[in-house]
């Protein structure tokens, strides 16, 4: 019952205590937590959290993602990977639009049943990014964020996404005082966009096998 309890709480956006990542293990000063379910399979939602360079087609609230960092540069179709550098454009609030220099320090390849590439029988792909300190001259005692993407195939076949970012540092309590509703606000409207960019995604792939 307790655990049931924990979770709950750990799921819901309303709660905005600390939750735990593998660089902020106490959780940090305070979390936002967003989820939906997805009536695609796991790879459009996971083709399009890759495809930064297209986030401005669908994310209304990382508007704009720049790669300063790749291991393969000069391709024309960057997409994130582990150790990708990126300044995300931020759009807070209807007035007010900022930047986030992030670097990806966790992406794990698509767990899916027909690869059958899970050790623990649930078929979760994690990606994680944190703030890119070195890049913003801000050492962590001031401020270190850190965004859990958590992309779980269900036995239907559909998904469930699970996001929280979590806030440490001294500085956490100024972005929590200033920015902690419309986080709350921007981290759901990430759940439901990438919701309708997968499904797009599906229908635009089923489309053009239809044509074949």
């Amino acid at each position: 019952m307790a655990s049931a309890y924990t979770d709950n709480r750990f799921r819901s956006n309303a709660h905005t205590g600390p939750r735990a990542t593998p660089t902020l293990p106490k959780g940090g000063l305070f979390s936002i937590y967003a989820e939906t379910e997805i009536p695609t399979p796991a790879k459009f939602p996971y083709e399009a959290l890759l495809d930064v360079r297209k986030y401005h087609e669908w994310n209304t609230y990382i508007i704009d993602v720049l790669i300063t960092k790749h291991s393969n540069p000069h391709s024309r179709t960057l997409k994130m990977e582990q150790g990708t550098f990126m300044t995300f454009t931020v759009q807070m609030t209807p007035e007010e639009r900022t930047s986030t220099k992030e670097v990806v320090r966790h992406l794990e390849p698509l767990k899916t049943r027909a690869a059958n590439n899970s050790t623990t029988g649930k078929y979760v792909t994690r990606i994680r990014w944190t703030m890119d300190n070195a890049g913003i001259l801000a050492p962590g005692f001031m401020l270190k964020t850190e965004r859990v993407n958590e992309i779980e195939e269900l036995e239907d076949g559909t998904t469930v996404y699970k996001t929280w970012l979590s806030f440490g540092g001294l500085g956490a309590k100024f972005v929590k005082k200033k920015y902690e509703k419309a986080l709350q606000g921007k981290l759901s409207d990430f759940c439901h966009d990438l919701k309708r960019r997968s499904v797009q995604l599906q229908k635009k792939e089923e489309a053009e096998r239809s044509s074949q």
